[in-house]
Protein backbone atom coordinates (compact mmCIF):
# COMPACT_ATOMS: atom_id res chain seq x y z
CA UNK A 1 0.00 0.00 0.00
CA UNK A 2 1.43 3.36 -0.97
CA UNK A 3 1.41 6.44 1.20
CA UNK A 4 -0.33 9.51 -0.13
CA UNK A 5 0.74 12.73 1.53
CA UNK A 6 -0.02 16.36 0.84
CA UNK A 7 0.88 19.40 2.92
CA UNK A 8 -0.42 22.94 2.43
CA UNK A 9 0.89 26.04 4.25
CA UNK A 10 -1.29 29.15 4.48
CA UNK A 11 -0.24 32.48 6.03
CA UNK A 12 -2.85 34.14 8.22
CA UNK A 13 -3.71 37.73 7.37
CA UNK A 14 -2.43 40.27 9.91
CA UNK A 15 -5.26 42.16 11.58
CA UNK A 16 -5.55 45.94 11.32
CA UNK A 17 -5.62 46.25 15.11
CA UNK A 18 -2.30 44.41 15.37
CA UNK A 19 -0.65 46.71 12.82
CA UNK A 20 -1.99 49.86 14.52
CA UNK A 21 -0.81 48.67 17.94
CA UNK A 22 2.65 47.85 16.57
CA UNK A 23 3.02 51.35 15.06
CA UNK A 24 1.75 52.88 18.30
CA UNK A 25 4.37 50.92 20.28
CA UNK A 26 7.13 52.08 17.93
CA UNK A 27 6.00 55.70 18.25
CA UNK A 28 5.76 55.50 22.04
CA UNK A 29 9.19 53.84 22.26
CA UNK A 30 10.79 56.59 20.16
CA UNK A 31 8.98 59.28 22.16
CA UNK A 32 10.13 57.81 25.50
CA UNK A 33 13.72 57.49 24.31
CA UNK A 34 13.79 61.08 22.97
CA UNK A 35 12.23 62.52 26.13
CA UNK A 36 14.61 60.46 28.21
CA UNK A 37 17.63 61.75 26.27
CA UNK A 38 16.62 65.40 25.85
CA UNK A 39 14.43 66.41 28.80
CA UNK A 40 14.91 64.06 31.75
CA UNK A 41 17.93 61.78 31.32
CA UNK A 42 17.09 58.14 32.00
CA UNK A 43 13.63 58.65 33.47
CA UNK A 44 11.62 57.09 30.62
CA UNK A 45 13.98 54.29 29.61
CA UNK A 46 11.98 51.62 31.46
CA UNK A 47 8.71 52.51 29.68
CA UNK A 48 10.64 52.57 26.37
CA UNK A 49 11.87 49.04 27.03
CA UNK A 50 8.36 47.91 27.96
CA UNK A 51 6.92 49.35 24.72
CA UNK A 52 9.71 47.69 22.71
CA UNK A 53 8.97 44.31 24.30
CA UNK A 54 5.25 44.77 23.68
CA UNK A 55 6.02 45.56 20.01
CA UNK A 56 8.09 42.37 19.78
CA UNK A 57 5.25 40.27 21.22
CA UNK A 58 2.76 41.81 18.79
CA UNK A 59 5.13 41.12 15.91
CA UNK A 60 5.40 37.44 16.88
CA UNK A 61 1.64 37.18 17.33
CA UNK A 62 1.09 38.45 13.79
CA UNK A 63 3.26 35.74 12.19
CA UNK A 64 0.90 32.77 12.07
CA UNK A 65 0.79 30.01 9.47
CA UNK A 66 -1.68 27.15 9.18
CA UNK A 67 -0.41 23.79 8.02
CA UNK A 68 -2.81 21.20 6.63
CA UNK A 69 -1.44 17.69 6.13
CA UNK A 70 -3.34 14.77 4.68
CA UNK A 71 -1.74 11.33 5.07
CA UNK A 72 -3.60 8.10 4.36
CA UNK A 73 -7.00 9.00 5.77
CA UNK A 74 -5.90 11.46 8.44
CA UNK A 75 -6.16 15.24 8.16
CA UNK A 76 -3.90 17.10 10.57
CA UNK A 77 -4.18 20.84 11.09
CA UNK A 78 -1.42 22.70 12.93
CA UNK A 79 -0.74 26.33 13.82
CA UNK A 80 2.82 27.56 13.38
CA UNK A 81 3.64 30.75 15.27
CA UNK A 82 6.63 32.87 14.20
CA UNK A 83 8.03 29.91 12.20
CA UNK A 84 9.16 28.39 15.51
CA UNK A 85 6.31 27.17 17.66
CA UNK A 86 4.06 24.45 16.31
CA UNK A 87 0.79 23.44 17.92
CA UNK A 88 -1.54 20.74 16.61
CA UNK A 89 -5.09 22.05 16.37
CA UNK A 90 -6.81 18.88 15.18
CA UNK A 91 -6.13 15.35 14.02
CA UNK A 92 -9.14 14.15 12.10
CA UNK A 93 -9.62 10.59 10.94
CA UNK A 94 -11.74 10.31 7.81
CA UNK A 95 -14.03 7.83 9.59
CA UNK A 96 -15.05 10.70 11.91
CA UNK A 97 -15.77 13.12 9.06
CA UNK A 98 -19.41 13.83 8.29
CA UNK A 99 -18.88 16.32 5.45
CA UNK A 100 -16.19 18.36 3.69
CA UNK A 101 -17.65 21.17 1.60
CA UNK A 102 -17.03 24.77 0.52
CA UNK A 103 -18.07 27.29 3.15
CA UNK A 104 -20.66 28.69 0.75
CA UNK A 105 -22.30 25.32 -0.06
CA UNK A 106 -25.97 25.03 0.82
CA UNK A 107 -25.27 21.70 2.57
CA UNK A 108 -23.45 23.68 5.28
CA UNK A 109 -26.56 25.73 6.15
CA UNK A 110 -27.79 23.32 8.85
CA UNK A 111 -24.37 23.25 10.53
CA UNK A 112 -23.93 27.04 10.42
CA UNK A 113 -27.24 27.55 12.24
CA UNK A 114 -26.57 24.87 14.87
CA UNK A 115 -25.28 26.27 18.17
CA UNK A 116 -24.11 22.80 19.25
CA UNK A 117 -21.35 22.73 16.58
CA UNK A 118 -18.05 24.21 17.76
CA UNK A 119 -16.28 26.23 15.04
CA UNK A 120 -12.52 26.80 14.64
CA UNK A 121 -11.30 29.10 11.85
CA UNK A 122 -7.93 27.90 10.53
CA UNK A 123 -7.98 29.93 7.32
CA UNK A 124 -5.92 32.86 6.12
CA UNK A 125 -8.91 35.24 6.36
CA UNK A 126 -7.85 36.73 3.03
CA UNK A 127 -10.75 38.18 1.02
CA UNK A 128 -11.60 35.93 -1.90
CA UNK A 129 -9.88 32.84 -0.49
CA UNK A 130 -11.72 29.60 -1.26
CA UNK A 131 -12.40 28.07 2.13
CA UNK A 132 -13.73 24.63 2.91
CA UNK A 133 -15.22 23.31 6.11
CA UNK A 134 -14.74 19.93 7.74
CA UNK A 135 -17.65 18.76 9.87
CA UNK A 136 -16.56 15.85 12.06
CA UNK A 137 -17.56 13.97 15.18
CA UNK A 138 -15.65 15.35 18.15
CA UNK A 139 -16.39 13.44 21.32
CA UNK A 140 -20.12 13.61 21.93
CA UNK A 141 -20.85 16.43 19.48
CA UNK A 142 -19.84 17.87 16.15
CA UNK A 143 -17.01 20.24 15.34
CA UNK A 144 -16.39 22.47 12.33
CA UNK A 145 -12.96 23.54 11.08
CA UNK A 146 -12.61 26.14 8.33
CA UNK A 147 -9.50 25.64 6.20
CA UNK A 148 -8.06 26.30 2.72
CA UNK A 149 -6.93 23.10 1.00
CA UNK A 150 -5.45 23.12 -2.49
CA UNK A 151 -6.86 21.11 -5.40
CA UNK A 152 -4.28 18.36 -4.97
CA UNK A 153 -5.30 17.80 -1.34
CA UNK A 154 -8.98 17.73 -2.28
CA UNK A 155 -8.23 15.17 -4.99
CA UNK A 156 -6.43 12.95 -2.49
CA UNK A 157 -9.28 13.19 0.01
CA UNK A 158 -11.83 12.51 -2.75
CA UNK A 159 -9.96 9.40 -3.91
CA UNK A 160 -10.71 7.59 -0.66
CA UNK A 161 -13.79 9.46 0.62
CA UNK A 162 -15.75 10.66 -2.39
CA UNK A 163 -19.11 10.44 -0.64
CA UNK A 164 -18.04 12.85 2.14
CA UNK A 165 -16.60 15.59 -0.10
CA UNK A 166 -18.54 18.22 -1.99
CA UNK A 167 -16.56 20.32 -4.40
Amino acid sequence: MSIFENTVLVDKKVSVVNVILRYLCIALTIFCVLVSIIVYPGILLVPAIIFAVFWYLLKIASQIEWEYTYIEGRLTIARIKAKRKRKNVAKIEMEEVVLIAPSTAHEMYNYHNNNQVSVKDCSSKQPGAKTYEVIYKNGSGLADIIFEPDENMLDMICNRNAKKVIR
